[in-house]
């Protein structure tokens, strides 16, 4: 649809080309055929012309109308000489036109040196009859470089328009877009937390078939044992029993560790209060003492190695005590922008040469997964030390784009 303001200018336009042409109509006594014929000829033409201009979108079409139109004024100036100046009102509205049409194009630099030929023209014819006048010829021309500078202003205004319409369109596709690969990213989030909790419940339930299974089957064992030496040698059943004893303990333990672990996931408490409970409890449970240093945000620590670490701080605080009978056990944790470290001290009794358990072992294949490193070191009577990094990769907005 056609905006109100270009209906109107084409109207005004119109209009102002029937009102040349009935001021041009001469009196009854000049009516001789060439010079009244032309009249309503032009006006047929220059009517044509307009609405063939206003409905065709062909540039060809379009010169070929802007020449109509410029020779049919031309004409009013030769035939008409003695109107003095009013033809060139003509040559402003065809300015307007073509300015609008053909703004940057060939024609609108021809214009201006057609334009001055055939004001040359009539103004010779003029000075022959004399009825030539500068001051209102200089008027209308002037007049006729308004037109041209208004044409050129509407066009400038007619691009600008739908520029920013094409920009918008735009802008509403992109920002369509984003909300659609937001809503695809946030799903992926869900899927990939939900991926992550069920992986680490899966590990969960594993570790409590090896290390807790483990420990019932030894358990059982050692109960068939003690009922079959009960009367024979109730010594060395009594210490069975002990061990026996020890077993459970453990076992409960492994088993209390694993469920509040699922339980935390539900809740979804910090980190750094899931880390502080974890070693409380171990520390009243095992007897043992246990410290906990952190440098940095934990919260910035990706959800994905929140579990990790939390099992690889368990599992150290777990062989502390079973394996190295430590008194002391002291994690620290360093949050820094391209690295994660962990570092697990306990004063253990150590071992000159280290023989990765289950747990260890299950501990670095976690750590390699997620692109970690773990190294263990232990000396004799000098305790165990792990250490233990993961690469952060951080993301920074510029006004470019993304740089990792």
């Amino acid at each position: 649809m056609k905006s109100v303001s270009l209906v109107l200018l084409t109207s005004v336009r119109l209009a102002t080309i029937l009102i040349l042409c009935v001021h041009y109509i001469p009196p009854e006594e000049e009516w001789w055929m060439g010079r009244f014929i032309y009249i309503p000829v032009a006006l047929v033409l220059f009517v044509a012309s307009h609405f063939i201009q206003m409905g065709t979108s062909r540039m060809t079409v379009k010169v070929i109308c802007s020449c109509t139109d410029f020779l049919l004024a031309f004409g009013f100036g030769l035939l008409y000489p003695d109107n003095g100046y009013f033809y060139l009102i003509f040559f402003g509205v065809i300015a307007t036109t073509i300015f609008i049409a053909f703004d940057g194009t060939t024609i609108v630099k021809i214009f201006p040196v057609v334009l001055l030929i055939a004001w040359s023209i009539v103004s010779y014819r003029q000075i022959a009859l004399e009825v030539f006048f500068i001051t209102p010829n200089l008027i209308n021309l002037t007049f006729v470089v308004y037109c041209a500078l208004v044409g050129s202003l509407i066009r400038r205004i007619q691009l600008a328009k739908e520029t920013i319409a094409m920009q918008y369109d735009q802008l509403n596709e992109t920002h369509t877009a984003l909300q659609e690969a937001h809503g695809q990213l946030e799903q992926y989030a869900n899927q990939v937390e939900e991926l992550t909790v069920i992986r680490e419940r899966n590990e969960i339930a594993r570790e409590i078939h090896d290390t807790v299974g483990h420990k019932m089957t030894a358990l059982i064992v050692q109960l068939q044992l003690a009922n079959e030496m009960a009367v024979s040698d109730p010594e060395k059943t009594k210490a069975i029993i002990g061990t026996c004893e020890q077993l459970a303990r453990d076992s409960l333990h492994e088993v209390r560790l694993s469920v509040r672990t699922l339980k935390e996931d539900h809740l979804q408490v910090s980190f750094l209060d899931v880390l502080k409970d974890l070693m409380k409890d171990f520390a009243e449970s095992a007897q043992i003492q246990t410290q906990l240093d952190v440098q940095g945000d934990l919260s910035s620590i990706p959800l994905f190695l929140q579990p990790i670490l939390k099992r690889i701080v368990q599992e150290s605080l777990t062989n502390a005590k079973r394996h190295g009978d430590a008194d002391k056990c002291k994690v620290l944790i360093w949050v820094e922008t391209e690295e994660l470290r962990l570092k697990i001290r306990d004063d253990g009794k150590g071992a000159g040469q280290v023989i990765p358990s289950f747990g260890l072992l299950n501990m670095k294949e976690r750590v390699v997964e997620h692109g970690g490193v773990l190294q263990i070191e232990s000396e004799e009577g000098k305790g165990f030390t792990i250490h233990v990094s993961f690469p952060l990769h951080r993301m920074r907005w510029s006004s470019t784009g993304v740089i990792a």
